[in-house]
């Protein structure tokens, strides 16, 4: 369990990776991972951060958790923060079988009203169809839980093949929650895109509107602490509506977006 020490954070990460590197046999990736742990052995403001205020109830066990976040969907859709559980479990699954991360089965589902909980999982996922807000009362625990050290996971779920409206939902957001730092569309040569599978050409596109995928970046750290994706990788991760090939890309761009933030 974290506690209020510096390097908490840093340690659960190196815990949750320590069975990756031996299972890879590409070569870059193992010196970025390499970089990635030098970085972390610094990185104590971020762990005494996300540690601050959960009362030891947060993760410390080498276990990656994918939980789902739980809030209010203002349009009227079928598809809420909860649809198509299966396609997470599908993830976790390739997750494993792709590296040696251990990755729990167990279906986490947190909220925003209570930042405690949040705070046991320091990496997070939300999906919707539609727009959605965010109380009062909530929005000093998201800016909260991302200063601390936490990612978050924004993916567009689209129906018909067309639309953003989840997407500009959470760019509005996330320029009104954080106005001192940068949110704009990652470069393709990013490292989220080349960390553990490579994608020359980005983040991958199945349906809706092809914005690239997008990127809160930390002031002073440079680093990504929240991803936003408005093309629909979750249902590609249900492997049921594309192509194999893109749907196998989907779960590759998750696997990388997970390890991206599991090495800074």
């Amino acid at each position: 369990m974290l506690s209020g020490n510096r390097n908490d954070l840093g340690d659960w990460k190196r815990h949750v990776l320590a069975g990756l590197t031996p299972h890879l046999d590409r070569r870059e990736f193992l010196k970025a991972a390499l970089v990635g742990s030098a970085a972390l052995a610094g990185g104590g403001a971020l762990a005494g951060r996300l540690a601050a205020g959960t009362g030891g109830k947060a993760v410390k066990t080498g276990t990656f958790y994918f939980p789902r976040l739980l809030f209010h969907v203002m349009d009227d859709t079928a598809d809420i923060w909860n649809t198509y559980p299966m396609a997470d479990v599908r993830l976790r699954s390739r997750l494993a079988q792709l590296t040696n991360i251990n990755v729990s089965t167990e279906p986490v589902v947190v909220e925003l009203r209570n930042l405690e909980r949040m705070c046991g999982y320091p990496f997070i996922f939300a999906t919707s169809e539609g727009n959605f807000d965010i109380p009062p009362n909530e929005e000093k625990n998201l800016r909260e839980f991302l200063m601390r050290g936490g990612f978050m996971h924004f993916d567009d779920c689209v129906v018909g093949h067309t639309g953003d409206r989840f997407f500009q939902a959470c760019v509005r957001l996330l320029r009104k929650f954080f106005p001192d730092h940068e949110l704009k569309r990652v470069p393709d040569s990013h490292e989220i895109y080349h960390c553990y599978f490579d994608f020359p050409k980005g983040c991958p596109f199945l349906q809706g509107k092809d914005h690239g995928g997008w990127g809160l970046f930390e002031k002073g750290t440079g680093r990504i602490m929240t991803f936003v994706t408005p093309g629909d990788l979750h249902c590609g991760w249900t492997n049921s509506y594309f192509t194999p090939e893109l749907n196998a890309a989907s779960i590759r761009m998750g696997i990388n977006i997970i390890i991206y933030y599991l090495t800074h």
